[in-house]
């Protein structure tokens, strides 16, 4: 007994250390008088109370079966950030692991699966190039079949065909996407402060490193800076290609170009029809040859094509959902087929029993609609 008290302080330590919070923050959090409590928790010298321990396990982001399991718990996949929110990192990365792993549980649990296994890309280091990245990029978007428009259709083949797991977390004004793989697959973190078209970019950019995480593993990447800033600089060329493919960009453009010009309104408008940023738009107009670097750091610096793009932000402005919609489809499947019950089903939609129904309601599911319900064949 005494052993599986100190394995389960060391635990509960190791957790809490991994969030970067101190004994009497979490002493706070689970609502005792005293950081010194924590402390007898940790080196096992406590019993700790099964309300105690579900409290533990949902502030840490851990299941109570790995605090207590008697083999020794997994290490957590590595999150790969493109920019690192200043704030609360690790917390943040806890978050984005656990939902990962309930969305595969309910994968499980309503017997669902994706179609196809995303595609693993083996590149050289050594020899990778843009011009490498361009073809990838190509090759990607017609093995994924994104169709003229990526930006439109992205989100959804990830999600849906392919099993990534996509959660939108509020990260701040500093922090922009991650992505790792783990033993729930494939998963990409989403910073839901950003605009549309910057979030758009952000898939594409993390889709090339789901692609090479193989080639490219995140240990690889991090512990050298400059081959991080080389490999970073290859996924936005990436993102740029796969998002903005050659012709039919330059068909956009072209016919909106009189006497050599195109206006800036114009220009705002094919950014939008392909749902990326204007600068995004530029610099890859700059690879195609349309415009020179000196025109294109002179309009971007012009406060005119500044407005004229804002003015055109709020119509196109997209607020993502809190859950995705697979992620609540697979927890209502998996609660019909009876492996859910209706309290952890609340609790994987983030809710309590009373406002169950709604929230249900707001993703286009009723409890009371059978959904086993069969039609007779011919």
């Amino acid at each position: 007994m005494d052993d599986l008290k100190l394995i389960l302080g060391s635990r509960i330590r190791s957790a809490r250390e991994r969030l970067n919070l101190s004994q009497r923050e979490l002493a706070e959090a689970i609502g005792v008088d005293s950081h010194q409590i924590v402390s007898q928790m940790e080196k096992g010298e406590r019993d700790i109370k099964a309300w105690e321990l579900a409290k533990l396990a949902g502030i840490l982001k851990i299941e109570i079966s790995s605090l207590l399991e008697s083999s020794e718990p997994l290490k957590e996949p590595i999150v790969l950030w493109r920019d690192k929110p200043k704030k609360e990192k690790e917390i943040k990365e806890a978050q984005f692991l656990k939902k990962c792993r309930d969305y595969h549980n309910l994968e499980l649990a309503a017997s669902d699966s994706p179609r196809s296994s995303l595609p693993n890309k083996k590149i050289d280091p050594e020899t990778m190039d843009f011009q490498t990245v361009k073809q990838l990029a190509e090759e990607v978007s017609k093995q994924l079949n994104l169709g003229q428009k990526p930006s439109a259709s992205i989100e959804k083949v990830l999600e849906d065909q392919y099993g990534v797991k996509i959660w939108y977390i509020d990260l701040g004004e500093d922090g922009s996407a991650a992505s790792t793989v783990g033993p729930f697959g494939p998963a990409i973190m989403m910073n839901s402060f950003e605009p549309p078209w910057r979030r758009n970019y952000n898939f594409a950019h993390e889709l090339f490193h789901l692609l090479t995480w193989e080639s490219l593993p995140p240990e690889f990447l991090i512990e050298d800076a400059t081959r991080f800033d080389r490999f970073e600089k290859y996924a936005n060329a990436f993102a740029s290609a796969l998002l903005l493919p050659a012709d039919p960009i330059t068909n956009e453009f072209d016919a909106r170009v009189k006497d050599n010009s195109i206006s800036y309104s114009n220009l705002v408008e094919i950014a939008r029809i392909f749902d990326v940023s204007t600068e995004a738009l530029l610099f890859r107009l700059l690879n195609l040859r349309r415009f020179s670097k000196i025109e294109v750091e002179k309009t971007l610096k012009d406060e005119n094509f500044r407005e004229i793009d804002r003015s055109s932000m709020r119509g196109h402005w997209r607020d993502p959902s809190p859950m995705p919609e697979r992620y609540v489809r697979l927890a209502f499947m998996a609660h019909r087929k009876g492996n859910v019950t209706r309290a952890r089903l609340a609790e994987y939609l983030g809710t309590n029993l009373f406002d169950l129904g709604d929230t249900l309601k707001e993703y286009g599911f009723s409890e009371n609609d059978n959904y086993e319900a069969q039609m007779r064949t011919a």
